[in-house]
Order: structure tokens, then C-alpha cells, then sequence
């Protein structure tokens, strides 16, 4: 069997790297079709081992963005025939569902996020197969709707395959016993701007400072995903290679920060996180509500304090380890439940819609 997984995001290579290990030793050919974003070939598909293919971005104009789009289709396409794909796994995307709907692919689509709604909308009908978090709270069409007990992060978070590394500590001169913060933010480099899409207006100086308390009690480190810092903030510069990015999570005691994907990962390593967004995640709400790993707080002055209170406890990591016990106990292996998916296709998913809790045997 020949498969394609598509690539969009920087969290997605990792996903599907362990899943297409066990693939390709089941005798699959597997290749990674790459949306150039985020320097994602440079620092993490070229050290994977796997073949793929680049689709350039897209231009800025609006007519030759829509010219653009048909020129994408058709060029994956020409790729998934020329490969002999048999298979897709992607993101709910029309740049992977059309081109395997007219290559005749067996097509399999995954989301959990549910701001993506367009998207979402467009790429349904082209895909056979649309596999979410159970907690994922929008419709999906019912026919082709597999909810599983999982995240994604449980991919390659998962404890039977991840293994934290410790040189990380090493490398920024951190002791094991010493608390650590990270805080994700698109930018700190204005005084107007503090890098939250939906706290523009919020005052800088206030950020600079929680992160001047903050350290007080931790090494606090501020990793910005746009843009530059700006001076004030540069002490506190995250610089590590992308692939030690989750090493170093997993030996924090505290997330704070926008980004979702970050603080699904803290959470289902047993870090506390607090996340500052308006936009609601049902992964996020499954952790918050059911396992208390994490707060969603839009009032960034409150979050603070809440991270501020947090950080002095000393019990806060064994806590928080309890809890993430709890969620192990709850959810399925993410990638092995997607080989016995993928290599059991179509087969697997009439089983799972006849007998949803067939997927336990996963855990």
C-alpha cells in the first residue's frame, strides 16, 4: 500500500512520524506532501527519513491566489498519481480531498479544530473518512464521523513512545529542581502590541511586569512565533532547535500563552497550562472541565495571578502528574489506533461506527 500524509502545520510531521515508522515497517510506502509554513522542511521533515514533496505558498494577490488553488489541485494531483497512492491522511483540507477524489485514493480527514469551520465545510464531502476528538463539539457529517477518545498530541505524546530528553537542561543551564515558565506569544515587540490577536489593546508594560514577577519564583523563557522581541524582553529569549521545543515542555512547571496546540501538549504531559484566547477548543474544554489540567482565561491580568499563585506551590508538579494519570486512563493511543485504522481501510471504519467502543482495545 502507498500512502500520502499532508502537511500544514509544524505539529504535524511529529503526529505523523511515529504512525509512518509503523507503517513502513508493515511494508507501507508512505511520502509527506509539504505546505511550505514555518520552516517545517528545514528543521523537522529532512531529518525524518521519509520522501516528499513541496507545494509552494501561495501569492498575495487575490486573483492569482484563485488561480493558484486549481494549479495546487492539479499538481497534487499529478503527485499521487505518479507516487500510486492508495491512500490519504490529512487535515480536513480541499488541497488534499479533491486530488485523492479524483485519483480514486481511499481518503481519511482529520481536525480538532473547530474555528476551522469553513474549511472544515469545503473538504467534508471529498473525504470518506473524518476522525476527531470525541470532545469536538461541531456537526461532521454523521456517516463519515469516527470520534475517538484522544488528541492528537496523544500521537507522539503518548508515554509509551515519548521520553523526555534531558540534555535540554543542560543546554540552559537549568537545574532539575528548578521551576521553569514558558510563555508563547506571535509577538512582544511594540507597546501597543502584545502579540495576542484578541488583546491588542492590552498594556505591554503589564507583560513585562508578570514576567519580572514570574521570575522571582522561576526561570521564566518567552518563545515568539512572528516576530522578533522586542529589547526588553530579550533576557528572556527562548533559543533551542524547534525539535527540543517539547523537551523542554515537559520539564516545565507552567505553560501560559495563546497557543492551543502548546497547552493541549502541556497538558497531556502533566504541565499546568493557562491559556489566553478568546477562540474555544474542545480539546482544551475536555482537559479544563473533565481532568483540571488547565485554565482558558481571556482577562490576561487574571491569568497571571492565577500563574503567579500557581508557581509558588511546590506540590504543583505531583499534583498535576495525578491528573494527567486519570486522562491515560481515559484515552486511546492515537497512533495505534491509526495503523489498525489505516492498514484496516475501509474495514475498520464500519466496525468502529457499528461498535464505537472497539477503539478501548487501543489503550
Amino acid at each position: 500500500m502507498n500512502i500520502a500524509f499532508f502537511v500544514y502545520h509544524p505539529v504535524e510531521p511529529q503526529m505523523y512520524y511515529p504512525l509512518a515508522q509503523k507503517l513502513k515497517r508493515n511494508d507501507t510506502n508512505v511520502i509527506f506532501i509539504l505546505f511550505e509554513k514555518e520552516c517545517i522542511e528545514e528543521v523537522l521533515l529532512k531529518g525524518m527519513g521519509f520522501k516528499y514533496f513541496k507545494v509552494n505558498k501561495h501569492p498575495r494577490s487575490t486573483f492569482f491566489k484563485i488561480l493558484k488553488i486549481f494549479k495546487t489541485i492539479f499538481f497534487v494531483r499529478k503527485l499521487l498519481i505518479q507516487n500510486n497512492i492508495d491512500l490519504i491522511f490529512s487535515a480536513t483540507s480541499v488541497y488534499a480531498g479533491i486530488p485523492a477524489f479524483l485519483t480514486k485514493s481511499k481518503r481519511i480527514g482529520f481536525t480538532d479544530t473547530e474555528t476551522a469551520w469553513l474549511n472544515n465545510f469545503f473538504a467534508a464531502p471529498f473525504f470518506q473518512s473524518i476522525i476527531t476528538p470525541d470532545c469536538f463539539y461541531k456537526r461532521i457529517p454523521s456517516q463519515k464521523h469516527i470520534p475517538i477518545k484522544s488528541y492528537k498530541e496523544l500521537a507522539y505524546l503518548h508515554p509509551s513512545r515519548f521520553l523526555p530528553n534531558g540534555n535540554i537542561l543542560n543546554e540552559l543551564s537549568l537545574k532539575s529542581d528548578e521551576k521553569i515558565v514558558l510563555l508563547r506569544f506571535s509577538a512582544l515587540n511594540a507597546s501597543h502590541d502584545i502579540g495576542l490577536k484578541s488583546k491588542a489593546d492590552q498594556d505591554y508594560e503589564k507583560i513585562l511586569y508578570y514576567v519580572k514577577e514570574l521570575s522571582k519564583y522561576a526561570r521564566v523563557f518567552i518563545s515568539c512565533t512572528e516576530k522578533e522581541l522586542g529589547p526588553e524582553f530579550i533576557e528572556y529569549k527562548l533559543k533551542i532547535h524547534p525539535s527540543q521545543y517539547i523537551h523542554l515542555l515537559s520539564y516545565c512547571t507552567l505553560y501560559i500563552g495563546e497557543g492551543t496546540t502548546t497547552a493541549s501538549e502541556a497538558g497531556v504531559l502533566g504541565v499546568p497550562w493557562i491559556n489566553i484566547q478568546e477562540a474555544k477548543r474542545g480539546y482544551l474544554i475536555d482537559q479544563e472541565k473533565n481532568y483540571k489540567l488547565g485554565l482558558r482565561i481571556s482577562d490576561l491580568e487574571k491569568a497571571f495571578e492565577i500563574a503567579l499563585e500557581w508557581i509558588k506551590s511546590d506540590d504543583i508538579k505531583l499534583i498535576w502528574q495525578e491528573k494527567r494519570q486519570k486522562l491515560l486512563l481515559d484515552k486511546i493511543d492515537f497512533t495505534t489506533f491509526l495503523v489498525w485504522f489505516i492498514e484496516n481501510y475501509p474495514d475498520s471504519h464500519s466496525i468502529i461506527k457499528n461498535n464505537p467502543d472497539y477503539q478501548n482495545r487501543f489503550k
